[in-house]
């Protein structure tokens, strides 16, 4: 199992060997662990070469970040290119649509988004987005534009014209533990080819369901790939096998080789042991565009 997505330098893994150590007990072979910003591409540079061949390194500028500036951003295409050749991925980049910057893709963020995703097609890296919701059309538009090969829509939300235009321009999707328990994500799990799944943590994202009052961890992707196999008829071995390959190719790495490790002192907590697919009241949901 390959985990695309967790920010594993956030403040909330202070200790990440540990992180590690129960990721490897529950048979993820590597973690994909994305930068936001300057600084946070340091620490992941940083994390990557304390934990070679498990780690693997993207660096990003998120969108969402208020306090992110111009002189951010060539700082953050600065370190792609010193470091092209020892990243697997731009990202996290792509469009705001929460929070200060909202007003869903102003012309600055295009911009943004656009000498990323022309640095990643001359890099010939993949790309990871954060493109929720009506945020994703825009995004697809400019990293098709900008010649880019490979990218993820990680976390993906959006209406299904949009996801069918992503599938035909041949990047990938990622699934989250929300898979477990929410219905919008298994109905994404049916219409999603396997040949364009990934599977991701999010984490530190909090989610519900049997996770709830959890830490988010790569160990969790275990149950997702359990969730996706009652959806779609197939076994979680077969599902972790094709999503694992899917992941060398699009990210160009090579996992760490699978071997027996105990977990640590440290085990999981009881709430999180067991699996429960169940949908949320989805309706609800939907209604405040979550």
């Amino acid at each position: 199992m390959i985990d695309t997505h967790i920010h594993l330098d956030a403040r909330q893994y202070d200790a990440p060997g540990e992180v590690i150590a129960r990721a490897r007990a529950a048979g993820v072979r590597g973690i994909v662990v994305p930068g936001v910003s300057p600084e946070s591409n340091a620490r992941v540079l940083a994390l990557a070469a304390a934990y070679p061949g498990f780690v693997h390194s993207a660096l990003g500028f998120h969108p969402e970040s208020c306090d992110l500036n111009e002189s951010d951003l060539e700082l953050a295409l600065a370190q792609i290119h010193d470091n092209r050749l020892r990243i697997c991925a731009v990202g996290e980049v792509g469009l705001p649509w929460y929070g200060g910057r909202a007003a869903a893709a102003t012309p600055a963020a295009r911009d943004h988004l656009a000498a990323l995703a022309r640095a990643a097609a001359g890099y010939d890296l993949a790309m990871i987005l954060h493109a929720p919701h009506g945020a994703a059309g825009p995004a697809l538009e400019i990293v098709r534009s900008a010649g880019v090969r490979r990218a993820v829509f990680h976390w993906h939300k959006a209406e299904r014209r949009v996801t069918s235009a992503i599938l035909d321009a041949g990047y990938m999707i990622s699934l989250t533990p929300e898979t477990v328990y929410r219905d919008r994500d298994q109905d994404l799990v049916r219409f999603v080819p396997l040949s364009n799944l990934l599977v991701e943590s999010d984490g530190p994202a909090p989610h519900r369901g049997p996770f709830a009052g959890c830490v988010t961890e790569p160990w969790m992707i275990a149950r997702t790939f359990e969730a996706i196999a009652l959806i779609v008829g197939d076994t979680p071995a077969a599902l972790r096998a094709a999503t694992t390959a899917n992941a060398i190719a699009t990210f160009r790495f090579h996992p760490a080789p699978h071997r027996a490790i105990q977990p640590p002192a440290t085990g999981l907590p009881a709430i999180c042991g067991a699996l429960n697919l169940y949908p949320t009241p989805s309706a609800i949901e939907r209604r405040r565009g979550v």
